[in-house]
């Protein structure tokens, strides 16, 4: 009597669902009934495994049946095909091998037995599962495929819905016929996921201060537990909350009815992600940790050698005239290389965190109430009134040039027929080679014309830009004094490149680009270098 085992697998839950396991059982127990000396001693089941992403040393089906077949357990290997034991063609005709190798007979009801007497048997093993590898790489193509032009209609690819939506029905059905859903904004939800974004945005919180935050308020997730660090990341790096869906690499266009956060908050908060990273040390201009105490923390820098300072505190005790005993704390930055590595820096080791908080936080409060007084028009002149209105006459006169060669060409074929019939003084050949001229001034006047109209398109999406960010910087401007620490030391990193200190309290503020644009409308402060600095003294 020849013992069997029998493995059955499907890969998805789907066929979990659709109870395909029972159907590969029943099968195999009819074709074992059929054979005269045949018993089934085991069955093993594996449900939601993969064939094709999974290796055999992963699995553990295959691993005991491996071990059984070393201890002569059973004889006969059966399935209901032959790719239920996988579809790695790299990996899956060596599995089969390795059974017969041990003497185990491997058969399926649908193919019958797989045996190496012959070279060409084994090239058939090869070839079906290569078969079988290639229907894993075409479905999985044509899954990809499809879940990719779902995302480009706005439609749900299906799961969890992300955080701050719901699953509805609005009608919508598959190819089988089946109503599927799409997603809504959830109206409590999405408060907390503009909550986050806020506090991220506004007071530079990390995921993990986050975390504690909300938990703090009570604000629990959809599980009815506490926000987890990792949870609030993906908040944050989900482009779903601007309204764009993806999957992998794709991404859809941006669809009003999913948008949570506007477009200028979503990248704001991608920037302080990305400047937070290890990866990113060097660019990094807000602090990773909040200091209690310091307003340029992670944003400052030793004026002599370039490297960050750091803070620190340091405190004295002393008697009053009554006798009472007093200890005073003060905050410092100090030089990190001034410390630990002293021939790298000839600068001053520390300074006194207040006085240049007070003197930066001056410099910024005056640079802002300067920029209010700026109107939107005079930068906007400034920068590019002259460079469009050059685009425009350049675009003019290439129109021009464009219509005169077109009524040119007009003209000449026009002439052209009767000079064909010898009604005309012109000669066929030279009218022709006139055409064919006119014709090659007219490309090259048509393709100046959509060099010039691309090039005055993007310069008007730079003025809507800049526009956007006129709008902003005059928010920031009223927002600044009213502010807490926390929100004010975001402020400034979003408008300063650096604060570096020299010894004598020597301060230097390396205004970024988009405040360079307006400083340079302001007489009271010039643009020097590379980048517009503010010189100041505490």
């Amino acid at each position: 009597m020849k013992r069997v085992y029998c493995l059955y697998r499907v890969s998805t839950k789907g066929q979990v669902e659709k109870d395909d396991i029972p159907m590969q059982k029943q099968a195999c127990h009819e074709f074992v009934a059929e054979q005269s000396d045949w018993h089934i001693e085991k069955e093993f089941s594996e449900k939601g495994v993969s064939g094709f992403k999974i290796a055999a040393k992963d699995r553990d089906a295959i691993q005991d049946l491996q071990k059984a077949a070393v201890e002569k357990k059973f004889d006969v290997l059966l399935v209901f095909m032959f790719d239920r034991i996988g579809r790695k063609e790299d990996e899956t005709p060596f599995v089969v091998e390795w059974f017969v190798r041990q003497g185990v007979e491997v058969w399926s009801v649908k193919e019958g037995q797989q045996r190496f007497d012959t070279h060409v048997d084994k090239l058939l093993n090869y070839i079906r599962f290569w078969q079988a590898s290639g229907e894993s790489i075409k479905t999985s193509i044509r899954t990809r495929t499809r879940m990719e032009q779902l995302v480009k209609e706005g439609h749900f690819k299906g799961g969890t819905a992300p955080y701050g939506y719901r699953l509805v029905h609005k009608g919508r059905v598959n190819k089988r016929g089946h109503e599927v859903f799409d997603l809504e904004i959830d109206e409590y939800e999405s408060t907390v996921v503009r909550k986050i974004f806020h506090l991220h945005t506004a007071y530079g919180m990390g995921p993990q201060t986050l975390s504690r935050r909300l938990t703090e308020d009570g604000i629990l997730n959809r599980a009815g537990k506490n926000f987890v660090a990792p949870s609030i990341r993906n908040i944050l790096t989900n482009p779903i909350y601007k309204g764009v869906l993806r999957f992998g690499e794709t991404l859809s266009e941006p669809f009003e009815h999913l948008k949570i956060i506007d477009d200028e908050t979503f990248r704001l908060s991608q920037e302080l992600m990305e400047q937070r990273s290890r990866n990113r040390e060097e660019l990094r201009r807000v602090p990773r940790r909040l200091a209690k105490n310091c307003l340029l923390v992670g944003n400052i820098f030793c004026g002599h050698c370039g490297g960050r300072l750091v803070t620190s505190t340091a405190g004295t005790r002393y008697q009053r005239a009554n006798g009472e005993e007093v200890y005073r704390r003060w905050w410092r930055y100090l030089c990190y290389n001034r410390v630990r590595h002293k021939g790298e820096c000839c600068g001053q080791t520390g300074y006194s965190a207040e006085r240049i908080d007070e003197a930066v936080r001056e410099s910024i409060r005056k640079l802002l109430d300067g920029l209010k007084k700026i109107p939107m028009q005079t930068v906007v002149e400034r920068r590019y009134g002259l460079a469009v209105d050059d685009l425009e006459k350049r675009l003019n006169e290439a129109r021009r040039i464009e219509a005169k060669n077109e009524r040119g060409i007009k003209a000449l074929k026009a002439e052209l027929a009767p000079a064909l019939m010898g009604e005309s003084k012109f000669d066929p050949d030279l009218l022709g080679d006139a055409i064919q001229a006119a014709q090659v001034e007219l490309d090259e006047a048509r393709r100046l014309v959509n060099n010039l109209e691309n090039e005055l398109a993007d310069t008007e999406t730079i003025i809507r830009t800049l526009e956007r960010q006129h709008s902003r910087l005059v928010s920031l401007s009223e927002l600044f004094d009213g502010c807490d620490l926390d929100a004010q030391r975001i402020v400034i990193s979003q408008l300063v490149d650096g604060v570096y200190v020299s010894s004598g309290y020597q301060i230097e503020l390396r205004l970024n680009i988009t405040l360079e644009q307006y400083v340079e409308c302001m007489d009271e402060v010039r643009a020097g270098g590379e980048k517009t600095t503010v010189v100041l003294t505490a």
